[in-house]
């Protein structure tokens, strides 16, 4: 049974990428969608009538979720043909005002969980396989007043990165999603965190960069940065030092 495992796909990106790779890939016997918000789950599915599509409610960062995942996936023994670990949290603000629960949740989702689905995942890849993984352009250097996320995503991408050479000889790619602002629950239009500064950037058309991440993840590609304004902050940060990119990037947040 060749299926994709999409985690965080109760909203935004989720969806998308759920509704996307119903279209693009007909052919898989069965898409599991995971999120912890079983209403919104159960909604994916009701729409989509014709798919075998399985809800799987989970809370990712909660340590004892991992192994109902593992335990499904033992038993059915599939094979994943598209991993989308895509399950993150977000929270801005000065460290010192954050709760402890918005950091350990930042912690437990977007690093712990991000790094047990990878594993729980892995073993059940077959040649040809592919797996995207949710970074951001915050991965790309320190960002004030998101210092928690932008290095969770900053692990992310390097766990990717590691995760990527270690899978090419078992012919399996891993993609690197790093997106800019996006219209979503984490980042909704018009409601900045911190500073309506943020919402002067580039907003991203979620459908286009889940098509495009698809492609290129089968293309065997390493990062997709979408957006020419997102792709040219890759390359500043690559050239300067990251303390003066952390001076204009606090101005957004």
């Amino acid at each position: 049974m060749k299926i994709a495992v999409i985690t965080g796909a109760s909203s935004g990106l989720g969806v998308e990428f759920t509704k996307t790779i119903i279209k693009q890939y007909p052919k898989l016997d069965e898409i599991w969608i995971i999120a912890r918000r079983k209403d919104r789950l159960e909604n994916l599915v009701k729409h989509n009538p014709d798919k075998k599509i399985r809800a799987i409610t989970l809370d990712l960062g909660v340590d004892e979720e991992y192994s109902k995942l593992e335990t499904l996936l033992s038993d059915e023994k599939p094979q994943i043909s598209i991993l989308i670990n895509n399950a993150g949290y977000e929270c801005s603000g000065n460290f010192r005002d954050m709760s402890a629960s918005d950091i350990q949740n930042m912690i437990s989702v977007n690093v712990k969980g991000v790094t047990m689905v990878q594993r729980i995942c892995s073993p059940y890849f077959a040649k040809g396989s592919f797996a995207i993984m949710t970074c951001s352009v915050s991965s790309f250097t320190p960002i004030p007043h998101q210092a928690v996320y932008s290095a969770s995503k900053r692990y992310i991408y390097a766990l990717g990165k590691a995760l990527r050479e270690e899978e090419k000889r078992n012919n399996v790619n891993i993609l690197l999603l790093c997106p800019g602002n996006m219209d979503t629950e984490m980042n909704p239009k018009g409601q900045a965190r911190q500073s309506e500064q943020i919402n002067t950037l580039p907003f991203l058309d979620m459908k286009n960069v889940t098509k495009i991440a698809l492609v290129r993840a089968e293309h065997k590609k390493a990062v997709y940065t979408p957006g020419r304004f997102y792709k040219f902050y890759r390359v500043m940060s690559k050239i300067f030092p990251s303390s003066f990119i952390m001076y204009f990037a606090k101005k957004f947040y």
